[in-house]
């Protein structure tokens, strides 16, 4: 039995070692948009080039993949788990479902479960690593979707930004907050709602305040303490010593440090952190 795990570039995965066998991944790229110039959120993507780029653009935006290139990744294999970014803030989860459908059409075998993460970065990286830990353990299809559901109700996402001028100019949070940031140092903590919006949760003045009040949060929203994934946009520093900190709390977490994808770094934009965890 042939299994694939497709995910868009809501996650921050680009390869995956020591998978299953008759196990494949691929990725499925979203298009980020600046003043006229398409950049595609491929492995070739300069991250530190887009980050430099988005701050001198004052016309951003974002693209899903069109239905027909969702159906091509949803090929070769018997079973199909695709990931997409929240659906509330892309339209890469409708896309994947008509490309579902049309895959069906040519395979009507086939098993393929879209699954809208409500998320991004490292969040959809836990539910990646769950469905190859899934698979691994021989479930059926029926089985994988049902486990991985039920794990979706215990991960969450926290975001701590240093500037929010892309959610600002694409609606997402409001033109009052966002002239704020930037200004006096102040750091925007963020969470997910419960529909996969991003919601402002705080402010804070200082990086070392930022990332206290950051795990405070985290530890308030229920962390675990252990699966975490770091995702950083230019910001190794800050996320070891943000690791750093969960380990002083948690010594047995297990902890994984990545930069972003191109759509991560773009919504997080130059410095901003974007981190997924287990819940209780």
């Amino acid at each position: 039995m042939e299994w694939k795990i497709v995910t868009d570039t809501g996650s921050n995965l680009r390869e995956l070692k020591d998978l299953p066998e008759k196990t494949s991944f691929d990725i499925v790229p979203l298009i980020i948009t600046l003043d006229g110039e398409e950049f595609i959120d491929d492995t070739s993507l300069d991250i530190e080039e887009l980050v430099k780029k988005m701050s001198e653009s004052e016309n951003t935006s974002t693209a899903c993949p069109a239905p027909g290139v969702y159906a091509e990744k949803f090929k070769g294999a018997e079973n199909v788990i695709c990931f997409t970014i929240s659906n509330e803030v892309s339209g890469s989860f409708n896309s994947a479902e008509l490309g579902r459908e049309i895959a069906l059409e040519a395979n009507p075998e086939a098993n393929i479960y879209i699954m809208d993460s409500k998320s991004a970065g490292g969040e959809m990286d836990l539910l990646i690593f769950k469905a190859i830990e899934l698979v691994k353990l021989d479930k059926t299809f029926d089985e994988v979707v049902n486990d991985l559901n039920s794990y979706h109700k215990n991960t969450y996402v926290g975001y701590m930004l240093q500037s929010i001028d892309n959610l600002v100019k694409n609606g997402r949070v409001s033109k009052v907050i966002g002239s704020l940031v930037g200004l006096l140092n102040i750091n925007v903590l963020g969470i997910r709602s419960e529909e996969g919006t991003i919601e402002m949760s705080d402010r804070v003045r200082g990086e070392k305040r930022a990332t206290r009040r950051f795990l405070k949060d985290m530890i308030e929203h229920g962390l675990s303490g252990d699966k975490i994934e770091i995702g950083h946009v230019n910001n190794l520093e800050l996320a070891e010593k943000l690791a750093k900190k969960i380990k002083t709390d948690f010594p047995e977490a297990e902890i994984g440090i990545r930069p972003t994808s191109g759509l991560c770094s773009f919504y997080a934009e130059d410095h901003g952190l974007i981190v997924g965890y287990e819940r209780n």
